[in-house]
């Protein structure tokens, strides 16, 4: 079983922000570990190049009284160099032999440390030793030579501690620097996923709740009047263009909408004029039978004028006549008159009868019996004219289905059924003829406009196209089953009337 994945929707704005940020976070995170590393590496070779430069000088300055074995001048030369730099934690000079010289007062020298480093074939060596029972744990150690080596051997150790408070130091503010620039970085990131993305989130928020029905108001217009300006010029980019021709197109959907709006009522009204071209006969017989009864009692009435029981009876069925033919008139016109959809509380028994009443006479000429089944107070919200019209379109195209079949069997009898049926909050009204049914290749067809599988001229391919868009204005659907050779079956759906509550 195919498993539904989840939608997660996620707005343009933060997608943008959320991979700006990324982006910025990783290449300042490189910056800063490179930076680091760079300076780090500096201030190390500073240093070294410090402890140089003091060794440097320790040696200047203890070669002549190492030549002339003044050690007395070589003690204050290292306590004046050693007081003179905190840093320092020792200073001591070893002879050609490596024996200790001299060395500063103030310490003690552990053992193993005048070991611990020395000058062979380097002009200098730098070590990091650490120490045992010895205040510094660890040190930064220097021997450099006196006179080439000829003479002895500098030792000078500068504390570790100091050195890393001073790499601190400078790393911290150079984080700082690089946080600060970084914060700006993602700030500037979020201004910059603004202004790309709000004019497509307003656009996409327009066009989530565009209504044709106002189409044309202003709310939909994008206002474009804060483009940036700069010395009275007006700077645009793509994102102004889009704008500008969503509003332009809005603009012309709203007037297409209305055009096509316009063609739809007219398209209705060719339909139900055509529905009245083909039931002419129909309704020609229906007001040239009374028509008929009248004349012929009127002439009676004017052969014996005198004759006052007569001419009272003939009086009485001429009025009949009249009602008759005010009744199928005033059909007549309200099928044909031009009206909006208005839906409102309506029986469908009475749709029904006045739908057969204008096909009743077609009905009667082409011997199709027609079956009614239909429950009692039946309400929906609807349009007794727009029904009237479906019901109208699907009872004829019933009929001109039947007689196809009748003129391949002579002997079929013709047979139209309609039934209301109710479920639920639902009323499903079924109209089946046993004509000759739908081709299956164009069954998904019928319902395109202008199209027609009859004889030119004996269709104008409305019809249906008419209904579908009728019953979907009703908040319903229209369906249908069909068995080419047998029959076809149309089912609307339509909801049932509900009174609103106020």
């Amino acid at each position: 079983m195919q498993i539904k994945s989840k939608i997660v929707r996620i707005p343009i704005f933060w997608k943008f922000a959320l991979m700006s940020i990324i982006i910025v976070t990783i290449f300042g995170f490189i910056n800063l570990y490179m930076l680091w590393s760079s300076v780090y590496t500096s201030f190390e070779k500073e240093i070294d190049k410090r402890c140089k430069v003091l060794a440097k000088i320790v040696s200047d300055k203890a070669l002549t009284p190492m030549v002339y074995e003044d050690n007395l001048s070589l003690y204050n030369i290292l306590d004046e160099i050693k007081q003179s730099d905190p840093s320092i934690s020792y200073i001591f000079i070893l002879n050609n032999a490596n024996h200790l010289v001299a060395q500063t007062y103030d310490i003690k020298l552990p053992e193993g440390l005048v070991n611990a480093n020395s000058v062979k074939s380097k002009p200098f060596s730098i070590k990091v030793i650490r120490t045992n029972n010895y205040k510094y744990p660890v040190i930064r150690d220097i021997a450099y030579p006196i006179l080439n080596g000829e003479i002895g051997t500098v030792r000078l150790g500068i504390v570790e501690e100091h050195i890393q408070q001073e790499i601190d130091e400078a790393t911290s503010n150079l984080l700082i620097m690089i946080f600060a620039f970084l914060a700006i970085g993602l700030i500037g990131a979020l201004v910059f996923s603004y202004l790309i993305t709000a004019p497509i989130k307003r656009i996409s928020q327009n066009a989530q709740i565009i209504d044709l029905n106002y189409i044309g108001s202003e709310e939909y217009i994008i206002n474009d009047a804060k483009r940036l300006k700069f010395l009275n010029i007006e700077i645009t980019d793509e994102l102004n263009v889009l704008e500008t021709k969503f509003s332009e197109m809005v603009n012309r959907l709203g007037k297409n909408y209305g055009e096509l709006k316009e063609t739809q009522k007219a398209l209705i009204q060719a339909e139900r004029l055509a529905s009245l071209g083909t039931l002419s006969a129909g309704v020609a017989h229906e007001i040239n039978n009374p028509i008929s009864g009248i004349k012929n009692c009127t002439n009676r009435i004017i052969k014996d004028p005198q004759n006052t029981e007569q001419n009272l009876k003939y009086i009485s069925l001429i009025k009949e006549a009249t009602d008759k033919i005010e009744n199928v008139v005033r059909h007549l016109l309200k099928f044909s008159r031009k009206q909006d959809i208005v839906l409102s509380k309506l029986d469908l028994n009475t749709v029904i009868e006045s739908a057969l009443s204008l096909t009743s006479h077609k009905l009667k000429t082409s011997q199709i019996n027609t079956k009614i089944d239909c429950k009692e107070n039946c309400f929906v919200n609807g349009s007794a004219n727009h029904l009237e019209q479906v019901l109208v379109n699907l009872i004829i195209n019933g009929l001109d289905s039947i007689m196809e079949r009748k003129e391949s069997e002579p002997s079929h009898k013709g047979e139209i059924k309609i039934s209301v049926q109710t479920i639920s909050d639902k009323t499903y009204i079924h109209v089946t003829d046993n004509g000759l049914g739908i081709p299956t290749e164009i069954q998904n067809k019928i319902f395109d406009p202008f199209f027609t599988s009859k004889e030119v001229g004996k269709g104008t391919g409305l019809g249906l196209s008419v209904s579908f868009t009728l019953i979907k204005k009703h908040n319903g659907k229209i369906q249908f089953s069909s068995k080419p050779g047998q029959g076809t079956e149309f089912v609307i759906e339509l909801p049932l009337f509900q009174k609103m509550e106020v």
